[in-house]
């Protein structure tokens, strides 16, 4: 089995057990082995082999033996043995927007809701108002987030679907038949989630290279087949899409189901006005009836007068008018960026000692990384008291001279309801920057959350604010605020904005980012990361910040780190 089937039996055997009323520790240890699964580099059945599973965090002898059992039947004893004492549907709850463990571990033991089909019924009849401490807007966004489960359950987040497209692709590649294979649609625009994938290829003899396709070991089935086009199901779960095209027109058809559609139709606007018709087929002269292709989108683009528009700019906003006026700006790309402003290690929640995690920022370029650990109040993260972060910077002030790349010692505070910091400002002041997150009370209304966002960001030692709307992308949206009034803010008192890269997160999302460059915001793009594997993240957040029009000059950690530095104490200086 595939280490993400694993670590999704893990994660079951966790969220039955808080069913099943299992204490608090046990399942936590279930759901971090599940996630040192998910992200370890090598396959479970070589780390068995080996005799290295024990080595990966939160995987102790008990939970090895489940994982060994797992990879060889796709169970284990106990896993059955939960399965055996709840309904079949009692876990669709967990898949509803905004329904975490405990809610779902309520609905079930006092109002008997074993399945969506449960619920539903629940909520039209209004029995769902017996369960305590579920008002009535707790009950109008379990509504909002039943209404949306149709749509998510249908979408795979980018991060899960852009490995599997790689494989397609390099798999694709082999065929000695496929020519300029490539990614196109909505996973190139780099949207937070897709329905499906499109690849695109040329050929001269697209038989053959639709045979090859539709025998790829990942072809769990053949949807489709026709004479230049085929689909096939792949797991876990998403249908993939081949055409291929003679050579001389592939730019033209690689634009055309790159999309967007509205952005589609708007160069078909543009290009009516001045008498052509563009689709996949090529560019039609209305006057003359001539139809004139591009082996390369560069040239599509370049036969309508226009500058070439990146793939993550095609949402149908203002990149045709800028495109006209070859104004685009050079976006932001991941050979930019200089370092990660927030990441974890084996002090908190993540899997790594200090100096295994700069290592492996240095390997992949970075010149400086910050050690952010979480704070006191996420005790279910490991959360440092003021004591151990002490111990913290000193032990990464030792270790500085021997690391090969600059360590800044800091911390992902928690930022409490009341907009208050987890830390004291005296403690805050020993840092050389802070991420201040939101990590819980996701409930409140927007005024207080928007307040809450205004205290933390007018706090003078608040340098970034982490994670700022709180989604999980198919999941939950993210909690509401002002947004014009909390970026104005940011602005002016020099507090950085972050795009976390994590797939899971991409937060602040495209749309947002965008808006608060509008408005003078810098922006931090950090990958959060809390595995060696999770530095490459940092590829998701950099697309998610094109999306947005961001440039190198918008983004903090594209500086060097004596800027970043200077970024935070001219804040200090400007105490408001």
């Amino acid at each position: 089995m595939k280490n993400a089937e694993i670590a999704a039996r893990l994660d079951e055997i966790a969220a039955l057990m808080e069913f099943d009323a299992q204490p608090v520790f046990k399942i936590r240890a279930y759901e971090r082995a599940a996630r040192s699964i998910d992200d370890a580099d090598s396959p479970v059945e070589q780390l068995l082999s080996d005799g290295s599973l024990e080595d990966l965090p939160g995987v102790g002898k008990a939970i090895a033996q489940k994982v060994a059992d797992i990879e060889r039947t796709g169970t284990c004893k106990y896993l059955e043995e939960l399965r055996a004492k709840f309904p079949p549907g009692i876990l669709e709850l967990l898949q509803v927007p905004g329904i975490g463990n405990k809610t779902a571990v309520a609905l079930y033991k006092e109002l008997n809701v074993t399945s969506l089909a449960d619920l539903r019924r629940a909520v039209e009849s209004g029995a769902i108002a017996a369960l305590p401490r579920l008002g009535a807007k707790s009950i109008a966004k379990l509504q909002a987030g039943l209404a949306q489960l149709g749509d998510y359950t249908k979408r795979m987040r980018l991060g899960d679907a852009w490995p599997i497209a790689e494989k397609i692709l390099q798999a694709l590649k082999q065929s000695e038949h496929a020519h300029n294979v490539v990614v196109a649609g909505s996973l190139r625009r780099m949207e937070p989630a897709v329905r499906d994938l499109d690849v695109i290829c040329t050929s001269d003899d697209p038989e053959r290279v639709l045979d090859d396709f539709a025998k790829l070991r990942y072809a769990q089935r053949v949807l489709s087949r026709g004479p230049t086009k085929a689909t096939i199901w792949v797991g876990p779960g998403i249908a993939v899409d081949l055409r291929v095209v003679p050579h001389e027109c592939l730019g033209n058809l690689l634009q055309h189901f790159t999309g967007s559609k509205e952005h589609n139709v708007k160069l078909r606007e543009y290009a009516v006005r001045k008498g052509l018709k563009v689709s996949e087929y090529g560019i039609e002269e209305a006057a003359t009836g001539r139809v004139r292709t591009a082996s390369t989108e560069e040239g599509v683009y370049e036969m309508l007068g226009m500058q070439y528009i990146e793939p993550e700019l095609r949402e149908g906003l203002d990149e045709i008018a800028l495109a006209r006026k070859r104004a685009l700006p050079r976006l932001v790309q991941v050979e930019d960026i200089r370092g990660d402003l927030h990441a974890h290690t084996d002090w908190s929640d993540g899997s790594k000692p200090i100096a295994e995690m700069a290592a492996a920022a240095a390997a992949r370029g970075r010149q400086y990384l910050s050690i952010s650990d979480h704070s006191i109040g996420r005790a279910v993260a490991g959360g440092l008291t003021a004591e151990r972060l002490q111990a913290q910077i000193a032990d990464i002030k030792a270790m500085q001279a021997n690391v090969g790349i600059r360590l800044l010692c800091s911390s992902e505070v928690d930022i409490r309801a009341d907009g208050s910091m987890d830390f004291p400002d005296e403690v805050l002041a020993q840092l050389d920057i802070v991420v201040g997150s939101i990590h819980s009370a996701f409930s409140g209304s927007k005024e207080q959350q928007t307040e809450r966002l205004l205290r933390a960001i007018h706090n003078p030692y608040v340098n970034i604010i982490g994670h700022p709307t709180g989604r999980m992308i198919e999941r939950r949206p993210g909690y509401e605020f002002d947004v014009d009034a909390v970026f104005k803010a940011a602005a002016k008192t020099g507090t950085a904005l972050e795009i976390n890269s994590n797939p899971a997160r991409l937060d602040l999302s495209a749309e947002l980012a965008r808006r608060a460059k509008q408005l003078g915001c810098t922006l931090s793009i950090d990958t959060d990361a809390h595995y060696v594997a999770d530095f490459e993240h940092l590829f998701f957040g950099i697309g998610n910040a094109r999306k947005a029009g961001l440039t190198k000059n918008d983004v903090l950690n594209t500086r060097p780190v004596e800027d970043v530095i200077e970024f935070v104490r001219a804040k200090r200086r400007n105490k408001m």
